[in-house]
């Protein structure tokens, strides 16, 4: 929303329609409290004995801080000798590596790869090679081929072993990809064993993928295993794997009338016990601790309308806006899930829902456009079948009868537009929500654009814009972040991609130019925060955060004791909210107002300015942009 009013010809009207506006901004937004932002504390600060509490406590950070002052120019200032921080440094990579042996005696692999993968990226720092020299265990490491395939693999068959068959079946999937990029051959007895189980579950998409592998080798499926690849569900035995969620909240009350208070969604199984995929915004009552009231979740299936099964969540991703369910009993259809194979535009899909609670409803349509960005991480796909409130949750089916997404609906800011969380994204996520509880993200802090370097005009690549104050500093705006664990990167989703299989509490070797110069160094993958700047831009300098939300760079110049914040702009991402606006570089602009809308989660601002397009027209304008941006890694 841009409203626009020239001066002075109208300048008593428009500062009037200002004052009014700014009031009523003020009156909805800036009565809330201010969130309270957790600042990183600078290493450069740290005193030994807190250096040796970090190491005590958080091995992983303690190493980042200890190389970070270790490649720090000397200062003159009290502080640790360096002979001391190498030893503080060696024992906290000492103690990751023993927490690594730890897990593998426990046979804990999900464990034991995290902290392999960070060891990983210590071996790879070359401020450490020093340290990595004397540690042994860690030159081994350094030196030996990727152990994920491997780790995946066991992990899969834990899985099977509790009898979690789909989990298992995504991450033995997950092991087979992990092996090509690494040249590991998986074993014929390790095929033959994993093609058994994906046929037993009927899981067309982990038989596919098996069957490129013995491709690979010149060989192929059995016979059974082929059959049942050639043959194809009906959509009406698929509508048997649909069921209705059911969120009842109690009585609400409307106009002095108490009505029932009632949230009505879609799911589909995709494991033989019981579990099912729906939306986190349908049974977010059930799981979000700042909901204080009645919440009781029952699933009806899709012939039996007058059952109520009981229901419990599993885990839960408010991300992707993804939740794991099981219900008591055994489903009769159970969904194949995609991982990877991606929609094209034009595709005929199917959907099947419950929309407004008429359960059992299949409508068809084609992929709209794929690569969305809309929701805070990933991609999303637009399509054009008829949604409404209620489908949410339910799957999207391609003609293949793969579930290739979960299909979300009703986005007040895109009306009549709907949208489906594509199948491999969710895939991705699927063995961590079978842990149970929330999904907790790794991330490094760093608001990013894809964009040109305006000096060089090189290709498109990632440049920072903004660092998060629970980010450490190292990575700071202008620089560009070029790979991540040893994998190139030119955009922001597939980068988000790999943050996935990443844990808080890790390390990650990340590559970065920082004035033309290429650095690789190990840094801290802290937890992130649901909307990282709902914090942040209510505490942060102002023109600090407007890269991140506005798409603008600007510098402060003298303002007036009325008008203290007066900035010009120095640069404009294109296509960003501040280039819609029709903002430009060196535009002079005077920030009157800047207002957080919490529940809305969005950021507001009013400017007075003369802009370069316009003749340098003076005139009052109003931006608004979202909190929930979609360039956080």
């Amino acid at each position: 929303m841009t409203r626009v009013m020239p001066r002075p010809a109208a300048a008593r009207l428009s500062l009037a329609v200002c004052a009014v506006a700014g009031l009523l901004l003020l009156m909805t937004c800036a009565a809330a409290p201010k969130p309270a932002v957790q600042y990183a504390t600078p290493y450069a600060d740290l005193k030994l004995q807190q250096l040796k509490d970090l190491f005590a406590t958080d091995p992983a950070r303690a190493i980042e801080a200890g190389v970070e002052l270790l490649a720090a120019p000397a200062s003159g200032a009290p502080g640790p000798s360096r002979e001391e921080l190498v030893s503080v440094t060696a024992l906290a990579i000492a103690k990751l590596g023993s927490e690594y042996q730890t897990a593998l005696a426990a046979q804990d692999w999900h464990g034991a790869l995290s902290l392999w993968l960070s060891l990983r990226a210590v071996s790879a720092d070359p401020r450490l090679a020093d340290i990595v020299a004397r540690d042994h265990a860690l030159g081994d490491i350094a030196t030996e081929p990727s152990r994920e395939a491997e780790f995946l693999e066991k992990d899969a068959e834990a899985f099977f072993s509790k009898g979690l068959v789909t989990a298992a079946l995504i991450q033995y999937r997950a092991a087979l990809d992990a092996g090509l990029a690494a040249s590991k051959t998986f074993s014929r007895e390790a095929l033959a064993k994993w093609t058994g189980r994906a046929l037993a579950a009927r899981d067309r998409v982990t038989l596919e993928r098996i069957s490129r592998e013995l491709k690979a080798r010149a060989e192929g499926l059995p016979p059974a295993a082929l059959e049942f690849l050639a043959s194809k569900d009906p959509l009406s035995s698929m509508r048997k794997g649909v069921v209705t969620l059911n969120i009842d909240k109690g009585i609400k009350i409307e106009q002095g009338m108490g009505l029932p208070d009632r949230i009505l969604g879609s799911g589909f199984y995709i494991d033989a016990g019981g579990y099912l995929i729906t939306n986190y915004h349908v049974i977010e009552s059930e799981v979000d601790p700042k909901y204080k009231g009645y919440s009781k979740l029952t699933v009806r299936p899709a012939d039996s309308p007058e059952l109520r099964l009981p229901a419990k969540v599993v885990g839960w991703d408010k991300l992707l806006d993804i939740a794991l369910v099981k219900v008591t009993g055994s489903p009769e259809y159970v969904f194949s899930l995609g991982d990877g194979t991606d929609l094209i535009p034009g595709q005929r899909i199917y959907a099947i829902g419950s929309p407004a609670g008429l359960e059992n409803t299949i409508t068809s349509g084609i992929v709209s456009a794929v690569g969305r960005r809309i929701l805070q991480t990933g991609d999303i796909v637009q399509v054009d079948a008829a949604l409404n409130p209620g489908n949410s949750g339910g799957p999207l089916v391609d003609e293949a009868g793969i579930a290739s997404g979960v299909v979300f609906a009703g986005l007040p800011q895109f009306q009549n537009l709907n949208f489906a969380i594509p199948a491999s994204w969710v895939s991705r996520i699927l063995p961590d929500l079978f842990r149970g509880g929330e999904l907790k993200r790794a991330w490094l802090g760093l608001a990013l654009a894809e964009s040109r370097d305006p000096s060089t005009e090189e290709k498109p690549g990632l440049e920072v814009v903004y660092r998060h104050p629970q980010a450490n500093a190292g990575i700071e705006r202008g620089d560009w972040l070029l790979g991540l664990d040893g994998e190139a990167l030119k955009k922001v989703p597939p980068a988000q991609g790999i943050m996935l299989r990443r844990s808080p509490g890790s390390l990650a070797l990340v590559e970065f130019s920082h004035n033309g110069t290429t650095l690789r160094v190990v840094r801290y993958l802290g937890e992130r925060p649901f909307i990282p700047l709902e914090s942040a831009a209510a505490t942060e300098r102002h023109d600090l955060v407007f890269p991140a939300l506005f798409g603008m760079a600007v510098n402060q110049i003298p303002g007036s004791l009325f008008e203290p914040e007066a900035y010009t702009i120095s640069r404009v991402w294109p296509g960003t909210v501040a280039d819609e606006a029709g903002l430009s570089e060196n535009d002079p602009f005077v920030l009157r107002r800047f207002l957080i809308e919490r529940e809305q989660h969005a950021a507001i601002i009013q400017i007075d300015v003369k802009k370069r397009k316009a003749g340098f027209l003076e005139s009052i304008i109003q931006i608004p942009a979202a909190l929930d941006i979609p360039d956080f890694l």
